[in-house]
């Protein structure tokens, strides 16, 4: 759904363009005035232009994006009110909460840029919010993204803004606003941008999961990752200008696999998996009683936040085959402490069950088309860290 209102000023934070609330990515208008001190010789004064924000360019983006969204269009989306802020009616649920959260796709965006990869980085956006989101057992419910360019350019922005309703999509909620600012002498380089977001979902009280539920003996559950995700890229960028590899360079033994010979840039920019109408599956069809979405800091701080005071996880590192890239990055140079530490090294979600809800756990994951494992079990902790291994992924 569009709303037809002409655009509207905006006071948005940042320069340019501000998506309509109402989803159609309206262009902010910032009326051109003459100089406040102009004088009598009738000289024109400084034009919005001459800053570098492209008004025409972000008409254009406008058109472009109302031609491709989809997962603006949804029922509960109120169509014509308002042009600040996006409407949606709350679906009847008894004790409501709300649970949001807030990322973005980190300097991944800086390897997107470099491959001019431009329709994949969105996914990743939404899927660090939803998959938060949903992690403490709520469903995602909409999407608002913020995209900030140094130069506004239709077509890219466009792809870019694409890939964060095909995210919205898979993780089956509205994108319902946002803003894109064209931000003329921010960055260091013309291509650079920007791109976070912000998910709300909805649950009611009962059904949220967290450390509290969690007891001695129950299980860990590992969805799998597809790769490096979002997190852990300017490790990654160090160590490519460190080692002298180029995105383009082949990705070694991706001609044996399945789709054929990938560059490294494209299996790092392979997009982060969205777990959200899985994880409402699982919650419908067992007990869940944590889960832990793993992204930067890796199991230590991920995993020990679905942990109360006094209990561990225990992981079996060898439960578990991780994606190719993951022992790429360990031969170029990442120490062992710092895989475990820093990436999700082919666990993208840990899930805590009691033990005799597993067989019905794996069943349900497998069906929802995720692999997974059991990796673990939570223990008495005593005296140790709150997340422990054995075993080894090499």
């Amino acid at each position: 759904m569009h709303e037809d209102r002409p655009h509207e000023h905006s006071h948005e934070h940042g320069e340019g363009h501000v998506h309509s609330h109402q989803h159609d990515h309206t262009h902010e208008h910032s009326h051109t005035h003459a100089h406040p001190h102009r004088h009598d010789d009738d000289t024109a004064g400084l034009t919005y232009s001459e800053s570098g924000v492209d008004v025409a360019a972000g008409n254009e983006a406008v058109r472009l994006l109302k031609e491709r969204l989809k997962s603006t269009r949804n029922p509960l989306v109120l169509e014509g009110i308002g042009g600040f802020g996006g409407i949606m009616r709350m679906p009847p649920i008894k004790d409501a909460v709300l649970v949001a959260g807030a990322d973005g796709a980190g300097t991944k965006t800086m390897i997107a840029r470099e491959m001019g990869v431009w329709h994949t980085v969105g996914i990743d956006a939404v899927a660090m919010n939803v998959n938060d989101v949903s992690a403490c057992g709520a469903v995602p419910f909409f999407f608002l993204d913020y995209l900030v360019v140094a130069r506004l350019i239709p077509e890219r922005v466009a792809a870019i803004v694409s890939g964060v309703d095909e995210g919205c999509l898979r993780a089956e909620c509205v994108l319902l606003g946002g803003e894109t600012g064209e931000h003329p002498g921010h960055f260091s380089h013309p291509d650079d941008f920007d791109l976070a977001g912000f998910a709300v979902g909805l649950a009611a009280r009962h059904e949220l999961w967290g450390p509290g539920k969690v007891q001695a003996g129950d299980v860990v559950l590992g969805l799998a990752s597809t790769g490096v995700h979002s997190n852990g890229f300017s490790l990654v960028r160090k160590l490519l200008v460190e080692r002298g590899i180029a995105l383009d360079d082949r990705f070694p033994g991706s001609e044996s696999r399945e789709g054929g010979a990938q560059s490294i840039g494209d299996v790092l920019l392979t997009p982060t998996a969205v777990y959200s109408p899985v994880l409402h599956d699982l919650g419908h069809a067992c007990d869940v009683h944590a889960a832990a979405h793993v992204t930067g800091g890796g199991f230590p701080d991920n995993v020990s936040r679905a942990l109360p005071e006094g209990l561990a996880a225990e992981l079996d590192l060898s439960a578990w085959q991780p994606p190719p890239v993951f022992a790429w990055l360990r031969e170029a140079g990442v120490a062992d402490d710092d895989m475990l530490a820093t990436f999700n090294c082919g666990v993208g979600m840990a899930v805590i069950i009691p033990a005799g809800e597993l067989p019905v756990a794996l069943d349900t994951i497998s069906r929802g088309g995720h692999t997974a494992w059991q990796i673990g079990e939570v223990v008495t902790r005593g005296d140790g860290a709150a997340v422990r291994y054995r075993g080894s992924l090499w």
